[in-house]
């Protein structure tokens, strides 16, 4: 169940994630995670003193990484 959190239609995610959970969701430290968004590369959510994070944000911002990746190595492939 969703233990009250709020969720994106038909699905049991929660539509803002903390800190915590979104470096979670990305496999990273937290400190990382902040270091991603002060370069801009993760949009955030400030409420007051508190930071959210969309996950439709996190999951652009795996899709971007793993283009540059392909990328990178088709580069490679071709140079080679």
């Amino acid at each position: 169940m969703n233990q009250g959190k709020t969720v994106v239609s038909g699905s049991d995610e929660p539509a803002l994630l903390t800190t915590q959970e979104a470096a979670d969701f990305l496999r990273v430290s937290t400190r990382h995670l902040w270091t991603i968004t002060e370069t801009g590369l993760i949009p955030r959510i400030k409420m007051g003193s508190c930071v959210r994070y969309k996950i439709e944000d996190l999951v652009r911002y795996i899709d971007g990484v793993r283009s540059e990746s392909i990328n990178r190595n088709l580069m490679k492939k071709g140079a080679a």
